[in-house]
């Protein structure tokens, strides 16, 4: 009762929590690429009001083991509910990717650099740019299909001047595999800004469900 009351209040007192809703197909002809077709609904103001959904593309090439390299293209759809403009904006996002797994005994760590670029379509606008490191860890629990996994992750502008922050996000979930019929995941992320003037403080409960093809 204690926990539950904590975290009501926890939220109570941020600026927004979010719902984040994807559903991704996936097809892996060898162990060489992966491709994937993912969709989303992204959801603020306590999921009462549509934050953006969009569509996204991305290709990952394995190096060698354990080391693949990916590139990514996604097309948004933002509600812009600030400022005297308001109404749905076209984005458009491009990233590269180069991610690390291994094992370290009953853990699965993964490493993950991202470029990003994004900007708005027919606006004269300087794209958006950072950098993103991710680490995570994943337990694995023998005879439990629920192995939990913890992963944090920084992001960096590399715009000089943007009105973005540079910020963090802490996230814990986990997958339940269905075998043959694809797998359901569901988290808690943590995100906010390294800067405390004008820090936006999110909590973000995200469901997802993931068909692959091999």
């Amino acid at each position: 009762m204690f926990l539950l009351s904590l975290s009501t209040l926890t939220f109570a007192q941020s600026s927004d929590v979010l719902s984040w809703n994807k559903l991704k197909l996936g097809y892996e002809p060898s162990k060489n690429w992966d491709f994937g077709l993912e969709a989303q609904l992204r959801l603020k103001d306590n999921f009462g009001l549509v934050d953006e959904y969009f569509g996204e593309f991305q290709i990952d090439r394995r190096i060698v083991k354990g080391l693949k390299f990916g590139v990514g293209l996604r097309y948004l759809f933002e509600n812009d509910t600030r400022g005297n403009i308001q109404g749905y904006e076209n984005h458009f996002r491009y990233q590269f990717d180069l991610k690390y797994k291994h094992d370290v005994g009953s853990f699965d760590l993964g490493y993950r650099l991202r470029y990003q670029n994004k900007n708005e379509l027919g606006v004269d606008d300087v794209a958006r740019q950072f950098l993103r490191l991710k680490g995570s860890a994943e337990y694995k629990i023998k005879n439990w299909k629920l192995d939990p996994e913890l992963a944090f992750e920084v992001w960096s502008k590399l715009n000089v001047g943007d009105e973005e922050t540079d910020k963090y996000r802490i996230t814990l979930g986990s997958e339940y595999d269905m075998k043959n019929a694809g797998e359901i995941g569901f988290y808690y992320r943590y995100q906010s800004g390294f800067e405390a003037d004008g820090r936006e403080t999110r909590h973000i409960i995200g469901l997802s469900y993931g068909y692959t093809i091999k």
